[in-house]
């Protein structure tokens, strides 16, 4: 029989209890432990910001290694002072106070203010003649529905009730939640591969975190809302890195190049049209003539899995060398598998695959947990990252939970190894908590072309920055069947408002190249991918701010706008950023409904002022995205430019939406190295003074690359009309712009 640890609710309220005695309970370096027979339990001050309660039966409970962690968590960082009152003792931090009764467990999560975040509720343990999991159950206000935030995707909706933590084709649920009560919650277990899960209880009263396994450890995040709680998230699973620069710009990837004219070609047209692209990403045949798919479980003799196929690229160090010269970068796919039988046979009398009992290829699956394997496979691979390759697509790695943590830190380990001090950029089809930290985005996997999906598309990417994974992509057009001219545009132009652009199609599908949909549809897209390489500077200053705050770059309204009911579960629109508000077309119609947050907003590029806290109808032409600007907003625009190499190709546009002050802060690094850590940065935050009509700037930080704006054209929106300006973009200055 087992003993399994539950946290039981109480409706009711807190009676006093008599005076307790201090050898119930003890203080160590990071908080209190308290012992309740067999149970214990750890109230510890993790970090700025973060309590971690940790419950273990008949043993020390104790802070978990997780990959989920990011290092600079390990330890007792915050400060925090001793708390005893009411008969309860516990912590005090300056985000909260987490408060337990030693006597007879009860435990409770309060803000700052002493306001209730988690219903005081009872600790206690239960026998359990078949489980072997751990329970804490948390108290929930009876008055509003179990509905929280930040799960990840698998869902169409925001708000969710029941989830089930799990990685799969496109989906990554994580074991976080955000609750509109005021706090955060992330669960770690003994073994990262057997996540922690929740249930909400049929009577609304509270939520139950199933822990497999012998530790349960309930990290618990003070937040009144989704900004503090992304950045709570993000201090404690580790900031996503500001990946490169040209990872900001278009990505034209599919499955079926077919050599090395081929190739040529397509580069020839994107230039021949002024298509701005920044890389080519290539599936299976970069490497070999056939899919590993077919590969029996003993593998082939002759299966190239480090190697090229000389079909495509006969030259692979020169064609990549050139390539890169017109701007094009290069991302391969990689699968988490060997299908060469003689490595694989080293591999599995070592151990270093993932024991897997299938007749498929996924029986060939490695395990990149291991370092052996992992140091092997970065051997192996250096004749590729030598010649030039930029980016790991990583495929089907949803052997477990963590293979894409894993298979990440491996791939980060031969870069550093092979090209010291240059971003990792991979983009992987599912995510746990932690992998952003890595340089890791990832996309939404093998979905259909069709108005359904792309409709649900932005639900997915949203409950992804929510859930701390900020860089999030699709297969624009669908990776399976063909998208009609109509819908290809309408989904290119959403994407440009992803945090990552990139098309895909399967090799039975016509390939997602803008030229082959007809004259109308180019036109639309030529104008979406111009638009995308325009609002680069923006992205990427805000992929600074992501990386120094945790904030996501696409954000549902509700992280902007917390007060507003009607954004709660919206999700056709979204933020960029706080200034950005974009409702593209995501049906066969060009009419669309669009709800505007109270405030004045911009129609974008224009002097048309709307007036929010109520729902518009717009026209969209094909050619057209409805897109919006908060009044008091600064938006730094790049001139057009066929890649980013080319940048900054001119004067930076900046746009003034005025109404309220403003202040923008633009960064500018060498786009490549993560010389931006050691400041070797350029800031230049603008201010705007609505009342004196007055623009003001100020730079800092030494870096001073050829990639850096020198000049700027200021743009004022106006009702009655359009101001412009031109002015040198130096160190500091000011520009009267109205009396």
């Amino acid at each position: 029989m087992k003993c399994t640890v539950i946290v039981t609710a109480f409706t009711a309220a807190l009676m006093a209890t008599p005076s307790f005695a201090q050898t119930s309970w003890k203080t160590n370096s990071s908080g209190l432990t308290v012992r309740l027979g067999k149970t214990r339990a750890e109230l510890a001050a993790v970090n700025d910001g973060t309590f971690r309660l940790s419950v273990a039966n008949g043993a020390a409970p104790k802070a978990v290694a997780s990959s989920f962690l990011a290092q600079t968590n390990s330890g007792a960082v915050e400060t925090w002072h001793l708390i005893q009152k009411d008969g309860l003792v516990g912590l005090g931090t300056r985000t909260g106070q987490l408060l337990i009764n030693p006597q007879s467990g009860e435990w409770t999560l309060e803000n700052p203010q002493g306001q209730t975040l988690i219903p005081l509720h009872g600790l206690g343990t239960a026998a359990e003649t078949n489980s072997q999991n751990l329970k804490i159950e948390l108290g929930w206000d009876k008055s509003r529905p179990v509905a929280v935030y930040g799960c990840g995707n698998g869902v169409s909706s925001l708000v969710q009730s029941n989830v089930t933590t799990k990685v799969a084709n496109g989906i990554a649920v994580v074991p976080y939640y955000w609750a509109p009560s005021g706090y955060a919650a992330l669960a770690v277990t003994a073994d990262d591969n057997q996540p922690a899960y929740w249930r909400a209880s049929t009577s609304g009263d509270s939520v139950t975190w199933i822990f497999p396994g012998s530790q349960a450890d309930l990290y618990l995040m003070p937040a009144a809302n989704l900004k503090e709680a992304a950045k709570a998230l993000g201090h404690l699973t580790g900031y996503a890195p500001v990946p490169p620069l040209w990872a900001f710009g278009y990505m034209q990837s599919r499955w079926g190049w077919q050599d090395r004219a081929y190739i040529e070609d397509t580069l020839k047209r994107f230039q021949e049209l002024h298509l701005p692209v920044d890389a080519f990403i290539y599936d299976f045949e970069w490497y070999t003539l056939f899919p590993d798919y077919g590969v029996p479980a003993q593998g082939n003799k002759v299966f190239p899995d480090f190697d090229w196929n000389s079909k495509l690229f006969p030259e692979p160090a020169k064609q990549i060398e050139d390539y890169k010269k017109q701007g094009v970068r290069f991302v391969g796919i990689r699968k988490p598998r060997l299908g060469q039988s003689d490595p694989l046979v080293m591999v599995r009398s070592n151990k270093w695959d993932l024991q897997a009992n299938l007749q498929s290829y996924e029986s060939r699956n490695l395990d990149f947990q291991n370092p052996d394997l992992s140091r092997w496979y970065n051997q192996r691979s250096s004749n590729l990252i030598s010649a030039g390759i930029d980016g790991w697509w990583n495929d089907e790695g949803e052997a477990s939970y963590t293979t894409y943590f894993y298979w990440n830190q491996t791939e980060a380990a031969a870069w550093s190894a092979y090209r010291p001090n240059q971003r990792l950029w991979t983009l992987n089809r599912a995510f746990s908590p932690g992998v952003q930290r890595l340089g890791a985005a990832a996309w939404t996997g093998d979905i259909d072309a069709k108005w359904s999906v792309l409709a649900e598309t932005p639900a997915s990417l949203l409950n992804w920055s929510l859930a701390g994974m900020p860089y999030s992509a699709c297969d624009i057009g669908g990776f399976n069947d063909n998208p009609s001219p109509e819908m290809l545009t309408r989904w290119m132009q959403a994407g440009v408002f992803f945090p990552i652009m990139r098309t895909h199609s399967s090799v039975m599908s016509k390939p997602h190249f803008p030229w082959l949909f007809g004259t109308n549809a180019l036109n639309a897209l030529h104008a979406a991918l111009e638009l995308r390489y325009r609002l680069i500077p923006f992205y990427y200053s805000l992929g600074h701010e992501a990386f120094e705050t945790g904030l996501p770059l696409m954000r549902p309204l509700v992280m902007e706008f917390p007060t507003d009911v009607l954004v709660a579960n919206l999700t056709d629109e979204w933020m960029m950023g706080d200034a950005l508000l974009v409702a593209p077309v995501l049906h066969p119609e060009n009419e669309r409904n669009v709800y505007l947050p109270a405030g004045n907003w911009f129609a974008f590029g224009t002097g048309t002022v709307l007036t929010g806290g109520r729902t518009i109808q717009t026209n969209a032409g094909l050619n057209d995205i409805p897109v919006y600007v908060r009044a008091g907003s600064i938006l730094p625009l790049a001139p057009v430019v066929q890649h980013t190499s080319e940048l900054p190709g001119g004067p930076l546009e900046l746009q003034i939406y005025p109404g309220q002050d403003a202040t923008f802060t633009l960064v500018e690094d060498d786009g490549n190295t993560f010389d931006y850590q050691k400041k070797q940065i350029r800031r230049t935050t603008f201010h705007w003074n609505d009342v004196k009509g007055m623009l003001t700037w100020k730079r800092d930080g030494k870096y001073s690359g050829k990639n850096v704006f020198e000049k700027m054209n200021v743009v004022l929106f106006q009702p009655q009309g359009r101001l412009e300006t031109q002015h040198k973009l130096s160190s500091s200055g000011s520009l009267r712009l109205r009396k």
